[in-house]
């Protein structure tokens, strides 16, 4: 039996597809700044301001789904779409642990466990496995709006440690959401809260890339079920419906071929573009442009032009972009100013006492937060003198260095 056709090659584009997801952030292609409102493309911002770009960019998200709609049909579901490849997994590894027809999802009919599996030590170890991959998931968001550095920073005690705190709850949040949505969501999310497979099904057509089959020869799969069970959403491939959740992963197709050729003839299943006949894709690829919605293919045109005018004639002159060392001293003195309220609401009721304890306070928060910094030492100095003279004007007693004239 040889192997199938389009199985392994649909996992490498899957695989490849999450992996280069994780690497554009992580290496700095393209990143989001918040703090200068842009965008940075390998360290060059591209200011939300500029309305070509942006604009540009809105037509060209909105039109390019919908010309893959018209042309590759669902392939993004099937062959590149993380949210397929982790539901996919998360079934295969549920089927292995409880049982081959195993269901633990939202979208089923209810939890269905083989009861010679159903053990803790399976279910542990499926637990396990989805936190696992929730735990390296959850990073990825985060390299989009910050450096890999940064991240790091963010669960170690170094800067801004209680900025560190909150930015490690939203990631435990982050983890908890694709926990949830690996082991329980999976094809829920594509069938019911998926915007672009919404819109594929509003926009579905046949003109487009879809799987056909082979109604001439019925009669060879008469009583055969071997394609709907090899199919991962669940649906009749001899029978696909407009409203159906196809996504064009071929799964069916390698089904039915491996179970014909042991007989020597070619599966009843095949990929398709445009209506009728075998897949030819000089022919079917004109014959769909032939039937191309052009007034969405222009628009599609005119904000891929727009985009390239707005990168090209983006202004030169702004803001510096701020460095990570620059970020993270700004994000301990904020840190610092609400842990010392108490004190600097007391300094500006008009007590000076309290704006030397004010000043201590920030420099003792600093130093607490960051003790190998390379300011430790002024900023020890800094507690130090700001207290003595805090408690020289409690006491009213000159100390060196803090005469009357420090009082003032």
């Amino acid at each position: 039996m040889s192997s199938p056709q389009y199985h392994w090659k649909r996992r490498s584009v899957q695989l490849a597809t999450l992996l280069l997801i994780a690497l554009v952030p992580a290496v700095g292609l393209f990143r989001i700044d918040l703090t200068t409102a842009s965008f940075s493309i390998l360290g060059h911002p591209l200011w939300w301001s500029n309305f070509t770009l942006v604009f540009g960019l809105a037509i060209v998200v909105a039109t390019g789904p919908i010309i893959t709609y018209m042309t590759i049909g669902a392939v993004w579901c099937g062959w590149a779409c993380p949210q397929n490849l982790l539901s996919e997994w998360a079934n295969n590894l549920t089927h292995k642990l409880l049982g081959k027809r195993a269901n633990v999802d939202v979208a089923g009919d209810g939890m269905v466990v083989a009861a010679s599996k159903n053990k803790v030590t399976n279910w542990i170890l499926l637990a396990l496995a989805f936190l696992a991959a929730s735990l390296v998931l959850g990073l990825i968001p985060f390299m989009f709006f910050f450096s890999a550095a940064e991240v790091w920073s963010f669960f170690s005690f170094g800067t801004a440690a209680k900025f560190s705190t909150f930015m490690q709850r939203l990631y435990y949040f982050c983890v908890f959401l694709i926990f949830v949505d690996i082991a329980v969501v999976r094809y829920f999310w594509c069938d019911y809260a998926c915007l672009y497979r919404i819109g594929q099904k509003i926009f579905k057509t046949q003109d487009a890339l879809h799987v056909a089959y082979d109604q001439s020869r019925s009669g060879d799969c008469a009583k055969c079920n071997y394609c709907s069970t090899a199919c991962i959403t669940g649906i009749r491939p001899t029978d696909i419906k407009a409203y159906d959740s196809c996504i064009d992963c071929g799964e069916c197709i390698d089904a039915c071929n491996r179970l014909h050729e042991k007989s020597g003839t070619r599966g009843l299943l095949r990929f398709e573009l445009g209506e009728g006949g075998a897949l030819t894709w000089r022919s079917k690829i004109r014959d769909v442009l032939s039937r191309f919605n052009w007034w969405v293919g222009a628009l599609f045109l005119a904000g891929c032009m727009m985009t390239v005018w707005g990168i090209v004639s983006q202004p030169q002159e702004h803001v510096a972009l701020p460095t990570p060392a620059e970020r993270q001293a700004h994000e301990l003195a904020e840190l610092c100013r609400s842990q010392c309220t108490p004190q600097l609401s007391a300094c500006k009721g008009g007590a000076m006492a309290a704006c030397y304890r004010a000043a201590a306070c920030q420099c003792q928060c600093s130093l607490d937060r960051d003790p190998s910094n390379a300011a430790s030492g002024e900023w020890r100095q800094c507690v130090q003198a700001n207290m003595a003279r805090a408690n020289a004007l409690n006491s009213d007693t000159p100390i060196a260095g803090f005469g009357k004239e420090s009082r003032r």
